[in-house]
């Protein structure tokens, strides 16, 4: 008998710490964590890509069309911040985290770097990923100061 209830309180215990772990876990995330696959497995057709914003040296912002994606580098590379551009390196006509793809940023001598995780985003987490790298201002809107009220005038009595 002792030994069932010890059992019983066992795995109750072990319930309960496996639920509180993930309660934990749940509320330590952002929005933006929440709603958005950094392990995406999402492709690109390359004839689409118009643009790309340099997030940081692992990550970028790539459109396509009016589309953005959120596109993770296996490494890092400082070739990202380049003016001259961005190649895409594939062996068919889409750039995807699978299948040896790469970029390559700037002129002859840039390395290719692999594409670990592409994943499709909405205008509004793209600009979420903007702010939270640094790269905008558009915060959100704060609250305008109150307005002066046109009141009756203050007398003072003695």
């Amino acid at each position: 008998m002792r030994s069932k209830n010890f059992l019983l309180q066992s795995f109750i215990l072990l319930l309960l710490s496996s639920i509180l772990h993930v309660v934990v876990a749940d509320t330590g995330e952002s929005g933006l964590d929440r709603d958005l696959d950094f392990k995406g497995s999402d492709c690109i057709w390359i004839r689409t890509i118009r643009d790309y914003d340099r997030l940081d040296d692992r990550t970028l912002l790539i459109w396509s069309g009016s589309r953005p994606y959120f596109v993770e580098l296996t490494t890092g590379s400082r070739e990202t911040r380049s003016l001259g551009g961005m190649r895409v390196e594939s062996n068919d006509d889409q750039l995807c985290p699978y299948g040896g793809d790469t970029l390559s940023f700037g002129g002859l001598m840039s390395f290719p770097v692999r594409v670990q995780a592409i994943s499709r985003i909405s205008r509004e987490q793209a600009e979420e990923l903007k702010v939270h790298y640094g790269k905008s201002d558009n915060e959100k809107p704060k609250t305008p100061a109150p307005r002066e009220l046109k009141g009756a005038d203050v007398i003072e009595l003695d």
